[in-house]
């Protein structure tokens, strides 16, 4: 039997108008009611006309996330908590893969079928801006990687945590560290470097080895297996995320070195892989719940008339100390 709204009302005591106001997500209803409201819909299964919804409001309660790619860990959870507080506040959220011909998404932009956008595709940003100005819809840009000087974006503060995770392993006792990046050209891997050379600098030191590649595992492997052959492999590595972490502990293993015995590696974004392998890998964990939740807050705000902030959100990472590191000997 299908749920209607009445099916809501009964559930919650709340009245019609309330119910109804708190589906459209009117800003007059108390957050307490529309917890209530949204947790009944989930706990009856109630699914609303978009079509009635989209007649009466002119909104089609759906926001696009144009994304890269699928199965980093980092995007992954932003995307999971994007889809948990958007449906909250009564949104869906909808993907689209950012490939190589990217007409088709310009196309899709281009015809207004969603009421916001958020933008999480690397070195595309500005394509996709222009395109969304020009069609005055809302949009924020997540993680950018191509300047600074973007539009308002949300990210996670990756020059803090390159001097979270140098200063802690000069706290172990380790002097001679190497960076191992992926794109030299990314605003990810410059500012990771730069904060891995002030925590180093605080102290008189400079690093001892630096490499970059790709973010994936072959550029981590292929790097120590490098540094081992010319006799210059440091006492501790900083590989730039979990992929290049995971790649540089293999090429030790593979030449005999044993981590964190002879050598200590920390990654960065604490992805699901840094859990799964011996040992589990020391990593800056990137603040991905929290800039969801900031987006879906200014995009809400955005929806009903605000304005774009005009300074981007730098929210700050976290260390997650476990296997891979330990004291110098």
């Amino acid at each position: 039997m299908k749920v209607t709204i009445n099916d809501i009302v009964k559930a919650t005591g709340l009245s019609y108008v309330t119910v109804s106001k708190a589906m459209r997500n009117h800003p007059s209803v108390k957050d307490e009611n529309r917890k209530k409201v949204m947790d009944a819909m989930k706990a009856l299964g109630y699914v609303p006309s978009a079509a009635a919804r989209t007649l009466v409001t002119g909104k089609t309660y759906v926001i696009a996330v144009m994304i890269s790619e699928l199965g980093d860990g980092f995007y992954d959870d932003i995307i999971e908590a994007l889809n948990r507080e958007f449906f909250k506040r009564g949104y869906l959220v909808t993907l689209h893969m950012c490939k190589k011909d990217d007409q088709e998404n310009i196309a899709f932009l281009e015809q207004k079928r969603v009421d916001g956008v958020i933008l999480m595709a690397p070195y595309k940003e500005v394509l996709f801006a222009r395109v969304l100005e020009e069609q005055k819809v809302p949009y924020l840009i997540m993680d950018h990687q191509t300047r600074d000087s973007q539009p308002y974006t949300i990210l996670s503060d990756n020059q803090q945590g390159g001097y979270m995770a140098v200063k802690y392993l000069l706290d172990l006792g380790f002097r001679r560290i190497g960076l191992i990046g992926g794109e030299a050209t990314s605003l990810a891997t410059k500012e990771r470097y730069k904060g891995a050379v002030k925590a180093l600098e605080e102290l008189g030191f400079q690093t001892d080895n630096t490499a970059y590649g790709q973010y994936d595992q072959p550029t981590g492997y292929q790097t120590v297996q490098k540094w081992i052959e010319q006799d210059r492999i440091p006492q501790a590595i900083f590989a730039f995320d979990d992929h290049i972490a995971l790649g540089t502990i293999n090429g030790l293993k593979d030449c005999g070195l044993k981590v964190p015995e002879d050598v200590s590696v920390i990654g960065y974004d604490d992805s699901p892989m840094a859990n799964q392998y011996t040992p589990k890998i020391t990593s800056i964990r990137q603040p991905a719940q929290a800039m969801a939740k900031k987006a879906v807050e200014v995009m809400i705000d955005l929806l009903a008339g605000g304005e774009k902030p005009t300074q981007n959100t730098k929210l700050p990472p976290s260390l997650c100390i476990k296997e891979s590191t330990h004291l110098f000997k």
